[in-house]
């Protein structure tokens, strides 16, 4: 599961669209390829990832998108959707909320992954605060990949811009609930740096060191988590 363009960074890859100061409707595509697949920390087996969608911010607010891949932790290929809304209170300050649907075609067919065969397509409830350089995240499922049980994410960062073609990003993130502690074996915390370069307009190099403090005997099968350097590419394009 991952993420499309605005939220996520497969994990701390895609970074997302700053958000809008004006009230301008705008609809964005991106396309990157990513060294490994990554979800909030840990990371699935399958090797370099090929990832895009496209995101709408409507003038009122409204925000849309689509995301795909072609791996996620789980096994098989991931299409993402989501909707929201996103206020903007002054020049550096928003709120967003919305929901976030993870589509995994092939979740029924891997009976190691998934020995039930039940659907493990996921709905999340989602919230952000922009704050200049800060961001903070909650998310929210209750039924967290075909568990039955509820999962919660709470995720932190600061950005520093060295100039206007470089950045890093401190991230720090939180997992629990009875659903994710099912899948990763306990709950647990994720974090990362990752150093941003523009080659040019829209073309983003990305460099990510990546780890959580979970246990590798507890993490669900299929999936890794040793500490691992992350590198992608990302093309943006404007409408």
């Amino acid at each position: 599961m991952n993420k499309f363009g605005r939220w996520s960074v497969a994990v701390a890859l895609c970074a997302g669209a700053v958000p809008m100061q004006n009230a301008v409707a705008s609809t964005t595509a991106h396309v990157g390829v990513f060294s490994e697949y990554v979800f909030r920390g840990v990371v699935a087996n399958g090797g370099a990832a090929v990832q895009g969608g496209v995101d709408y911010h409507g003038e009122n607010g409204i925000l849309a998108g689509v995301w795909a891949s072609n791996a996620n932790q789980f096994g098989g290929s991931e299409f993402d959707l989501y909707a929201g809304y996103l206020h903007q209170f002054s020049e550096t300050v928003f709120v967003d909320l919305g929901a976030l649907y993870y589509i995994l075609p092939e979740d029924k067919e891997d009976l190691t992954l998934n020995p039930t065969r039940r659907d493990t397509d996921t709905l999340e409830w989602f919230t952000t605060l922009y704050a200049g350089p800060f961001k903070v995240q909650a998310y929210y499922s209750h039924d967290y990949v075909a568990t039955r049980d509820e999962a919660f994410y709470y995720t932190g960062s600061y950005t520093h811009n060295f100039n206007p073609t470089i950045s890093v990003v401190a991230q720090v993130g939180y997992t629990h609930g009875d659903g994710a502690e099912a899948v990763y074996g306990d709950e647990y915390v994720d974090y990362s740096l990752t150093l941003s370069k523009t080659i040019r307009e829209g073309l983003v190099f990305t460099l990510a060191a990546i780890d959580t403090n979970l246990e590798d005997e507890g993490i669900f099968m299929g999936t890794d988590d040793d500490p691992k350097v992350v590198v992608g590419v990302k093309q943006t394009f404007d409408f």
